[in-house]
């Protein structure tokens, strides 16, 4: 049985939503300091930059260099990029466990992790997913069955070694 058919919810001020997936991931934050390490050489930095670009949209890659720019603490961009890593893998986790996947395949996982959305803040630092339409035309199908008319609903915690990240998908 399918969890959309499992659970509706009544969204405040709209109908009923019913999940489609549901995501989580935690990760181990010092995992991720060598990946945005100012101090490392030439060669190991270039090949950070790679591995980022592995699960990064352009976007969240731009802000974290901005971010570097503006000479945040090495913290917050560990934070930064742990954040979109476990958020990335908590929306595939919601994609795999929709009840759509019998139906439309997904895309591969990097084109969804580095094309398809990318995470950002809304005006409040609420955490938030966009995801990009310029790949609308080339997956339509899935654009249609996954994103059209539902919503992702994201939580980030952490403390000083882990950082969870949660992601509801919801239809209204």
């Amino acid at each position: 049985m399918s969890l959309r058919r499992l659970v509706s919810f009544k969204c405040p001020g709209s109908t009923t939503a019913n999940v489609l997936g549901i995501g989580t991931d935690i990760v181990y934050l010092p995992r991720f300091a060598k990946l945005v390490s100012d101090d490392a050489s030439a060669r190991k930095a270039r090949t950070n930059n790679r591995i980022l670009g592995k699960f990064m949209h352009a976007t969240e890659l731009s802000k974290l260099q901005c971010m570097r720019q503006n000479n945040r603490p090495d913290t917050a961009l560990v934070q930064y990029v742990a954040g979109v890593w476990a958020t990335k893998e908590a929306v595939y986790k919601c994609f795999a466990s929709s009840s759509n996947t019998s139906i439309i395949e997904l895309p591969p996982a990097k084109t969804i992790y580095t094309r398809f959305c990318y995470k950002t803040n809304d005006s409040k630092g609420i955490p938030k997913l966009v995801f990009d339409q310029e790949l609308a035309g080339v997956y339509p199908e899935f654009v249609k069955a996954y994103i059209d008319n539902t919503k992702f609903l994201l939580s980030i915690s952490h403390d000083a070694d882990y950082l969870v990240s949660y992601v509801c998908h919801v239809r209204h």
